[in-house]
């Protein structure tokens, strides 16, 4: 596997249920990108096709839709892992918040159902239920969505089973928190959250961690009306031993870069042994 490795996250406006504009932007903002440096990995932020799909399950994917195509040959054009975000995936069972990770050959590789649900989303979709990596040229490779981030034992799981790099899409708004805004003023929980998790995630697990989140305004229709929400943006890249080492520290469109030494992980692990006395514990647990 390559030592170095250059990786993006893409914050970018999310349009609801405009897919061919949100699939231009999501081009364009990679070709430019890519302007910046050569990549080897690149995530996108989740819903980034539709938008959110409360009540537009028309709209929802398969792994044959379009869009996917669209994004497979982006991956094989340009040489690139992607991370296409994530989308609404209609399976015989229900309708699940699906994420893909397609190799530099435009080959679905790695394909993620999101296993916490923010609340909302617990009305329409189903919970996935495994957690699964993958092994590239580039390191072991998971992925979680948005509101898993404050789930501490799915990152654990994805360590045990090896994984390097985690890819977190998101779709995460100021308005998240509800009434408590307005019951505690000033308290901002969601961009405390996000930038507080993400570094966690990466320093207590031994790996990189990049986190995509969707910027500007955030369009959610109802059964009725529509109701714009405001992106935290705070889209960010988090390492082993440093924390968060490239970060947007608003909700405007940009990417962010990094280039990883995937060594950092391997002395992070043989300093502090937090993987292997996980696995002790379950061990001694069973």
């Amino acid at each position: 596997m390559k030592r170095f490795i250059n990786v993006a996250a893409i914050q970018m406006e999310i349009r609801t249920l405009q897919v061919s504009t949100n699939l231009q932007k999501a081009r364009h903002m990679l070709e430019d990108a890519l302007k910046e440096r050569r990549l080897d990995l690149v995530v996108f932020p989740e819903d980034c096709i539709t938008g959110p799909l409360p009540y537009n399950l028309e709209y929802a994917c398969d792994i044959t839709s379009g869009a996917i195509v669209f994004f497979q040959k982006l991956a094989r054009k340009h040489r690139v892992y992607i991370v296409c975000g994530s989308f609404i995936r209609k399976k015989h069972e229900g309708y699940f918040n699906t994420s893909l990770l397609i190799d530099r050959k435009g080959n679905i590789i790695l394909e993620y159902e999101k296993n916490n649900l923010w609340i909302p989303e617990r009305q329409y979709l189903t919970p996935g239920t495994s957690v699964p990596v993958v092994k590239t040229s580039i390191g072991t490779i998971g992925i979680v969505i948005c509101w898993d981030l404050a789930f501490p034992e799915v990152f654990q799981e994805l360590a045990l089973q090896g994984a390097d790099i985690v890819c977190c899409p998101s779709y995460w708004t100021r308005e998240d928190s509800g009434f408590l805004m307005r019951k505690y003023p000033g308290a901002n929980a969601e961009t405390t959250m996000v930038d507080t998790l993400c570094p966690a995630r990466a320093l207590e697990n031994e790996f990189l961690l990049i986190y995509a989140n969707g910027a500007k305004a955030a369009e959610i229709f109802l059964q009725t009306t529509k109701i714009t929400e405001t992106q935290i943006g705070h889209s960010q890249i988090c390492a082993p031993l440093y924390g968060t080492v490239s970060k947007i520290e608003h909700n405007q469109e940009g990417a962010i870069h990094y280039t990883y030494d995937r060594h950092l992980g391997h002395d992070a692990e043989n300093r502090y042994y937090l993987r292997r006395d996980r696995q002790q514990s379950l061990v001694d647990i069973n």
